[in-house]
């Protein structure tokens, strides 16, 4: 009898990341791609069909897909009803309905901070925590509220989108477009003479002390801060979980934001611990093939 195998695939801004899992919950191969510009509607679909192609080339039939995309997503149809900014023209796509058109395999589909949000439940910084909130920092800012052990997705699938609040009339802005790590790096961008682009060498020099450096992630880590006291004043969650790419900077990011909270709270409101995700940049690929995984344990 043939293993069992599930393809998963987080579409983000920038990069499309997959993975295959096998039946024992691990990850069996995985990899990225730089997301296709232009035309989001037919490129990624496009995109997203080669990678399970090429996976079911490589490992055979699958079991099931579980796809991760940025935008608000309508579980039950698979439409993308909501992109925002970071994907423009990605509104009305529905990677579910190519998937199974093509390949004729079940596929589930989530909000990928949602996905991250389940993932981290699962196997992460949030196991055994049933109420928490998931923000995750990128080319945007995605949110994800977690209660009672289930993902809460709201009455329009807007639930948690946390990148669209704090919207700030003077200068035209949302949270996350001041907050996001691509909002970090344009800033860093500004103010830093000779700055590389580079978001490893904004932290590694901040390390090692350079009052310029640190005085950008500061003002950044404030602006953090404004939106994750709000969570915990709205959602009084047990724990807030920070994911994306930025999360590798674990206690020496939590350290800053922690630093910038009281600042946006009444003094002694706040209960919820802070902790980074312990998947990464993984988490939405192991958070969209869990339900697979919990079928086969209830059988």
């Amino acid at each position: 009898m043939a293993e069992k195998r599930w393809v998963s695939v987080d579409v983000g801004g920038t990069e499309i990341k997959y993975a295959v899992f096998g039946a024992d919950r691990d990850i069996l191969y995985d990899g990225k791609r730089k997301t296709p510009a232009g035309e989001a509607n037919i490129h990624i679909p496009e995109a997203v069909l080669a990678i399970v192609q090429e996976m079911m080339d490589r490992y055979g039939p699958m079991q099931g897909a579980g796809i991760s995309t940025a935008g608000v997503v309508d579980t039950k149809t698979g439409e993308i009803i909501y992109a925002g900014g970071t994907i423009p023209t990605y509104k009305g796509t529905n990677l579910k309905r190519s998937i199974e058109d093509r390949f004729g395999l079940k596929t589930i589909i989530m909000n990928d901070v949602n996905a991250a949000a389940v993932g981290e439940w699962w196997r992460g910084a949030a196991e055994g925590v049933d109420d928490f909130f998931c923000l995750t920092l990128g080319t945007g800012i995605g949110g994800a509220l977690f209660c009672g052990g289930h993902p809460v997705t709201g009455a329009h699938y807007r639930a948690g989108e946390i990148g669209h609040s704090l919207y700030d009339k003077e200068s035209g802005t949302t949270y996350e477009q001041r907050a996001s790590m691509s909002a970090l790096l344009k800033q860093a961008t500004r103010k830093l003479p000779d700055f590389d682009g580079s978001g490893f060498t904004l932290f590694e020099e901040a390390k090692a002390g350079n009052t310029l450096y640190l005085d950008v992630i500061d003002q950044w880590a404030e602006e953090i801060a404004r939106g994750v006291a709000n969570v915990i004043v709205l959602a009084d969650p047990a724990l807030i979980v920070i994911g994306g790419g930025v999360s590798e900077q674990g206690d020496e990011l939590l350290d800053r934001i922690k630093l910038q909270l009281p600042a946006y709270m009444p003094p002694g409101f706040s209960q919820s611990e802070l902790a980074v995700a312990q998947l990464g940049n993984k988490a939405a690929l192991y958070g969209v093939v869990y339900p697979y995984f919990k079928e086969e344990m209830e059988r």
